[in-house]
Protein backbone atom coordinates (compact mmCIF):
# COMPACT_ATOMS: atom_id res chain seq x y z
CA UNK A 1 0.00 0.00 0.00
CA UNK A 2 1.27 3.11 -1.12
CA UNK A 3 0.28 5.24 1.33
CA UNK A 4 2.02 3.38 4.42
CA UNK A 5 5.66 2.17 5.46
CA UNK A 6 8.46 3.08 3.65
CA UNK A 7 6.83 5.54 1.48
CA UNK A 8 4.88 7.21 4.35
CA UNK A 9 5.19 11.05 5.30
CA UNK A 10 3.27 13.51 7.40
CA UNK A 11 0.70 15.61 5.95
CA UNK A 12 0.82 19.00 6.86
CA UNK A 13 -3.14 19.52 7.31
CA UNK A 14 -5.48 16.42 7.99
CA UNK A 15 -8.65 15.18 9.30
CA UNK A 16 -8.51 11.96 10.24
CA UNK A 17 -11.44 10.02 11.80
CA UNK A 18 -10.89 7.05 13.28
CA UNK A 19 -14.21 4.45 13.68
CA UNK A 20 -13.83 1.45 15.71
CA UNK A 21 -14.80 -0.66 19.27
CA UNK A 22 -13.94 0.35 23.21
CA UNK A 23 -10.55 0.01 22.46
CA UNK A 24 -10.82 3.05 20.34
CA UNK A 25 -13.76 4.77 22.24
CA UNK A 26 -11.23 4.55 25.16
CA UNK A 27 -8.91 6.73 22.75
CA UNK A 28 -5.86 6.12 24.95
CA UNK A 29 -3.59 5.04 21.64
CA UNK A 30 -5.25 8.21 19.57
CA UNK A 31 -4.36 10.64 22.50
CA UNK A 32 -0.55 9.31 22.08
CA UNK A 33 -0.33 10.26 18.26
CA UNK A 34 -2.04 13.34 18.90
CA UNK A 35 0.17 14.21 22.01
CA UNK A 36 3.52 13.19 19.10
CA UNK A 37 2.07 15.86 16.99
CA UNK A 38 1.46 18.59 19.07
CA UNK A 39 4.45 18.47 21.45
CA UNK A 40 6.84 16.82 18.52
CA UNK A 41 5.65 18.45 15.77
CA UNK A 42 3.78 21.89 16.47
CA UNK A 43 3.96 22.63 12.77
CA UNK A 44 1.91 20.51 12.06
CA UNK A 45 -2.19 20.16 11.65
CA UNK A 46 -3.71 17.09 12.37
CA UNK A 47 -7.57 16.74 13.18
CA UNK A 48 -7.88 13.65 15.33
CA UNK A 49 -11.95 12.93 15.59
CA UNK A 50 -12.36 9.66 18.09
CA UNK A 51 -15.68 8.07 16.87
CA UNK A 52 -14.74 5.03 19.01
CA UNK A 53 -18.27 3.38 20.20
CA UNK A 54 -17.86 0.63 22.99
CA UNK A 55 -19.29 -2.71 21.71
CA UNK A 56 -19.71 -1.90 18.29
CA UNK A 57 -18.72 -4.21 15.26
CA UNK A 58 -18.80 -4.13 11.25
CA UNK A 59 -20.60 -7.52 11.18
CA UNK A 60 -23.79 -6.53 12.55
CA UNK A 61 -23.42 -9.51 14.84
CA UNK A 62 -24.23 -10.23 18.57
CA UNK A 63 -23.79 -12.67 20.78
CA UNK A 64 -26.84 -14.28 22.43
CA UNK A 65 -25.37 -13.49 25.97
CA UNK A 66 -24.76 -9.46 25.38
CA UNK A 67 -26.73 -8.05 27.54
CA UNK A 68 -28.20 -5.30 23.98
CA UNK A 69 -27.65 -5.70 20.84
CA UNK A 70 -24.33 -4.57 19.89
CA UNK A 71 -24.05 -1.56 17.57
CA UNK A 72 -23.37 -1.97 14.34
CA UNK A 73 -20.74 0.92 12.47
CA UNK A 74 -23.43 0.84 9.53
CA UNK A 75 -25.94 2.43 11.97
CA UNK A 76 -24.05 6.15 12.17
CA UNK A 77 -21.96 5.25 9.11
CA UNK A 78 -23.38 8.03 6.67
CA UNK A 79 -24.19 10.63 9.35
CA UNK A 80 -20.57 10.55 10.72
CA UNK A 81 -19.23 10.44 7.29
CA UNK A 82 -21.63 14.00 6.15
CA UNK A 83 -20.48 15.55 10.01
CA UNK A 84 -16.89 14.95 10.18
CA UNK A 85 -15.99 15.55 6.29
CA UNK A 86 -12.94 13.62 6.79
CA UNK A 87 -9.99 12.96 4.67
CA UNK A 88 -8.89 9.32 6.30
CA UNK A 89 -10.53 7.36 7.97
CA UNK A 90 -8.87 4.71 9.94
CA UNK A 91 -11.14 1.67 11.07
CA UNK A 92 -9.92 -1.11 13.44
CA UNK A 93 -12.62 -3.75 13.97
CA UNK A 94 -12.81 -7.57 14.88
CA UNK A 95 -12.31 -7.86 18.51
CA UNK A 96 -16.35 -8.17 19.10
CA UNK A 97 -17.08 -9.60 15.30
CA UNK A 98 -15.98 -13.04 16.31
CA UNK A 99 -18.95 -12.73 19.00
CA UNK A 100 -16.10 -14.55 21.49
CA UNK A 101 -16.76 -17.65 19.86
CA UNK A 102 -14.62 -20.12 17.47
CA UNK A 103 -14.10 -19.52 14.26
CA UNK A 104 -16.73 -20.07 11.87
CA UNK A 105 -17.32 -19.61 8.15
CA UNK A 106 -20.93 -17.68 8.60
CA UNK A 107 -19.10 -15.38 10.83
CA UNK A 108 -15.67 -15.00 9.09
CA UNK A 109 -17.89 -14.10 5.71
CA UNK A 110 -19.89 -11.84 7.95
CA UNK A 111 -16.99 -9.72 9.09
CA UNK A 112 -15.48 -9.56 5.68
CA UNK A 113 -18.66 -8.58 4.24
CA UNK A 114 -19.32 -5.76 6.93
CA UNK A 115 -15.49 -4.73 6.49
CA UNK A 116 -16.03 -4.43 2.22
CA UNK A 117 -18.45 -2.55 2.87
CA UNK A 118 -17.13 -0.31 5.04
CA UNK A 119 -14.34 0.22 2.92
CA UNK A 120 -16.33 0.72 -0.10
CA UNK A 121 -18.93 3.55 1.72
CA UNK A 122 -15.70 5.42 2.98
CA UNK A 123 -14.64 5.95 -0.70
CA UNK A 124 -17.53 6.69 -2.11
CA UNK A 125 -17.36 9.58 0.98
CA UNK A 126 -14.55 10.95 -0.87
CA UNK A 127 -12.39 9.69 1.49
CA UNK A 128 -8.71 7.62 2.34
CA UNK A 129 -10.04 4.01 3.75
CA UNK A 130 -7.38 2.49 6.05
CA UNK A 131 -7.86 -0.89 7.68
CA UNK A 132 -6.31 -1.97 10.94
CA UNK A 133 -5.74 -5.50 12.16
CA UNK A 134 -8.12 -6.29 15.66
CA UNK A 135 -5.67 -6.14 18.54
CA UNK A 136 -4.91 -10.11 20.04
CA UNK A 137 -6.88 -11.51 22.27
CA UNK A 138 -4.52 -12.42 26.12
CA UNK A 139 -6.43 -15.10 28.31
CA UNK A 140 -3.35 -14.89 30.42
CA UNK A 141 -4.65 -11.63 31.78
CA UNK A 142 -8.20 -12.19 31.89
CA UNK A 143 -9.33 -11.88 35.50
CA UNK A 144 -10.74 -15.56 37.47
CA UNK A 145 -9.66 -17.18 33.22
CA UNK A 146 -10.29 -20.86 35.05
CA UNK A 147 -13.82 -19.69 35.40
CA UNK A 148 -14.33 -17.70 32.34
CA UNK A 149 -12.35 -19.03 29.52
CA UNK A 150 -14.58 -22.09 27.42
CA UNK A 151 -13.78 -25.33 25.35
CA UNK A 152 -14.44 -25.26 21.90
CA UNK A 153 -16.96 -27.45 22.55
CA UNK A 154 -19.08 -25.44 25.11
CA UNK A 155 -22.70 -24.68 24.39
CA UNK A 156 -22.44 -20.62 24.33
CA UNK A 157 -20.05 -18.20 24.56
CA UNK A 158 -19.93 -14.09 25.24
CA UNK A 159 -17.15 -11.18 25.87
CA UNK A 160 -17.37 -12.29 29.44
CA UNK A 161 -17.06 -16.38 28.94
CA UNK A 162 -15.56 -15.71 25.65
CA UNK A 163 -13.83 -19.06 23.74
CA UNK A 164 -10.58 -20.14 25.68
CA UNK A 165 -8.43 -19.96 22.05
CA UNK A 166 -10.31 -16.62 20.66
CA UNK A 167 -6.65 -15.36 20.19
CA UNK A 168 -6.86 -17.89 16.69
CA UNK A 169 -10.20 -16.23 15.87
CA UNK A 170 -8.56 -12.69 15.80
CA UNK A 171 -5.19 -14.09 13.78
CA UNK A 172 -7.32 -15.43 11.11
CA UNK A 173 -9.21 -11.96 11.07
CA UNK A 174 -6.11 -10.21 10.89
CA UNK A 175 -4.30 -11.92 8.05
CA UNK A 176 -7.45 -11.18 6.02
CA UNK A 177 -7.10 -7.51 6.44
CA UNK A 178 -3.44 -7.18 5.68
CA UNK A 179 -4.52 -9.20 2.43
CA UNK A 180 -6.49 -6.54 1.58
CA UNK A 181 -5.50 -5.16 -1.76
CA UNK A 182 -5.75 -1.57 -3.43
CA UNK A 183 -9.08 -2.44 -4.66
CA UNK A 184 -10.78 -2.56 -1.44
CA UNK A 185 -8.27 0.29 0.60
CA UNK A 186 -6.27 2.65 0.58
CA UNK A 187 -3.88 1.30 3.08
CA UNK A 188 -3.62 -1.14 6.04
CA UNK A 189 -1.85 -1.46 9.03
CA UNK A 190 -0.66 -4.34 11.45
CA UNK A 191 -1.30 -3.90 15.54
CA UNK A 192 -1.77 -7.86 15.91
CA UNK A 193 1.71 -8.46 15.55
CA UNK A 194 3.04 -5.83 17.28
CA UNK A 195 1.22 -6.47 20.26
CA UNK A 196 1.91 -10.18 19.80
CA UNK A 197 5.70 -9.53 20.56
CA UNK A 198 5.18 -6.81 22.50
CA UNK A 199 2.82 -9.41 24.90
CA UNK A 200 5.77 -12.18 24.52
CA UNK A 201 8.41 -9.93 25.42
CA UNK A 202 6.12 -8.66 28.31
CA UNK A 203 6.15 -12.49 29.52
CA UNK A 204 9.46 -13.28 29.11
CA UNK A 205 10.59 -10.41 31.71
CA UNK A 206 7.60 -10.96 34.37
CA UNK A 207 5.60 -14.00 33.67
CA UNK A 208 2.67 -12.72 35.79
CA UNK A 209 2.22 -9.29 33.62
CA UNK A 210 -1.17 -8.15 32.63
CA UNK A 211 -1.74 -6.43 29.66
CA UNK A 212 -5.03 -5.06 30.55
CA UNK A 213 -8.03 -7.41 30.95
CA UNK A 214 -7.36 -9.83 27.87
CA UNK A 215 -9.64 -7.83 25.75
CA UNK A 216 -8.48 -3.84 26.09
CA UNK A 217 -4.85 -3.30 26.65
CA UNK A 218 -3.48 -1.03 28.80
CA UNK A 219 -1.88 2.20 28.88
CA UNK A 220 1.21 0.06 27.27
CA UNK A 221 -0.50 -1.70 24.79
CA UNK A 222 -2.06 1.61 23.61
CA UNK A 223 1.29 2.92 23.48
CA UNK A 224 2.15 -0.32 20.84
CA UNK A 225 -1.12 0.74 19.12
CA UNK A 226 -0.31 4.57 18.47
CA UNK A 227 3.69 3.42 17.71
CA UNK A 228 2.67 1.13 15.05
CA UNK A 229 0.38 3.73 13.21
CA UNK A 230 2.73 6.33 13.29
CA UNK A 231 5.26 3.99 11.78
CA UNK A 232 2.53 2.91 8.99
CA UNK A 233 0.54 5.86 8.65
CA UNK A 234 3.33 8.86 8.53
CA UNK A 235 6.69 6.96 8.26
CA UNK A 236 7.48 8.09 12.09
CA UNK A 237 9.46 5.07 13.64
CA UNK A 238 10.26 5.38 17.52
CA UNK A 239 12.41 3.61 19.94
CA UNK A 240 11.20 4.08 23.18
CA UNK A 241 8.21 5.11 25.02
CA UNK A 242 7.57 9.14 25.64
CA UNK A 243 7.52 9.15 29.46
CA UNK A 244 3.46 10.00 29.67
CA UNK A 245 2.87 6.00 28.73
CA UNK A 246 4.16 5.08 31.63
CA UNK A 247 2.98 8.41 33.78
CA UNK A 248 0.35 10.57 32.36
CA UNK A 249 0.21 13.03 34.89
CA UNK A 250 3.86 13.68 36.16
CA UNK A 251 5.92 12.96 33.22
CA UNK A 252 4.99 15.78 30.68
CA UNK A 253 3.43 19.40 31.12
CA UNK A 254 1.09 18.98 28.27
CA UNK A 255 0.28 15.31 27.70
CA UNK A 256 -2.45 15.87 30.10
CA UNK A 257 -4.27 19.11 28.54
CA UNK A 258 -3.41 16.40 25.73
CA UNK A 259 -5.72 13.89 26.95
CA UNK A 260 -8.33 16.69 28.09
CA UNK A 261 -9.03 18.02 24.95
CA UNK A 262 -9.41 14.57 23.55
CA UNK A 263 -11.59 13.30 25.65
CA UNK A 264 -13.33 16.53 26.04
CA UNK A 265 -13.92 16.53 21.76
CA UNK A 266 -14.70 12.25 21.50
CA UNK A 267 -17.49 12.16 23.82
CA UNK A 268 -19.17 15.50 22.05
CA UNK A 269 -18.59 14.39 18.72
CA UNK A 270 -19.76 10.40 19.26
CA UNK A 271 -23.18 11.78 20.87
CA UNK A 272 -23.37 14.36 18.46
CA UNK A 273 -23.19 11.97 15.55
CA UNK A 274 -25.00 9.50 17.47
CA UNK A 275 -25.17 5.68 18.06
CA UNK A 276 -27.03 2.70 18.81
CA UNK A 277 -25.26 1.45 22.16
CA UNK A 278 -27.33 2.54 24.83
CA UNK A 279 -24.78 3.45 27.43
CA UNK A 280 -24.26 7.00 26.28
CA UNK A 281 -21.53 9.41 26.82
CA UNK A 282 -21.47 10.87 30.57
CA UNK A 283 -20.97 14.90 30.56
CA UNK A 284 -21.35 14.98 26.96
CA UNK A 285 -21.30 18.66 25.85
CA UNK A 286 -22.84 20.22 22.43
CA UNK A 287 -20.06 19.82 19.68
CA UNK A 288 -19.45 24.21 19.71
CA UNK A 289 -19.26 24.06 23.18
CA UNK A 290 -16.62 21.45 23.44
CA UNK A 291 -15.09 23.00 20.14
CA UNK A 292 -14.65 26.36 21.92
CA UNK A 293 -13.21 24.52 25.34
CA UNK A 294 -10.96 22.85 23.00
CA UNK A 295 -9.43 25.42 21.51
CA UNK A 296 -8.94 26.99 25.19
CA UNK A 297 -7.20 23.89 25.69
CA UNK A 298 -5.10 24.38 22.34
CA UNK A 299 -3.52 27.65 23.52
CA UNK A 300 -2.82 25.73 26.89
CA UNK A 301 -0.78 22.91 25.16
CA UNK A 302 0.73 24.80 22.75
CA UNK A 303 2.04 27.12 25.66
CA UNK A 304 3.26 24.17 27.97
CA UNK A 305 4.87 22.26 24.79
CA UNK A 306 6.58 26.08 24.20
CA UNK A 307 7.92 26.24 28.05
CA UNK A 308 9.40 22.67 27.69
CA UNK A 309 11.26 22.28 24.60
CA UNK A 310 12.98 19.25 26.14
CA UNK A 311 9.37 16.79 25.74
CA UNK A 312 10.04 16.72 22.36
CA UNK A 313 13.39 15.01 22.45
CA UNK A 314 12.11 12.43 25.32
Amino acid sequence: MPMFGEKATIPAKKRIVFLGDSITDDGTYISYLDAYFRIREPEVELELINLGVSSETASGLSEPAHPFPRPCVFDRLNRALAETEPEWVVVCYGMNDGIYYPLSEERFEAYKAGMRRLLRTIRAAGAKAIAVTPPPFDPASLDRASERLRPVDAAEFSYDTPYEDYESVLKTYADWVLELDESRADGVASIHEPMLAWIRESREKDPEYRTGDGIHPNRQGHWVIAKSLLAELFGVKLESAPGYVADPEGASAAYPLVWERHRLLSAAWKEHVGHTNIWKAEGALPLAEAKAQAAELEARIRAAAESHPEERFV
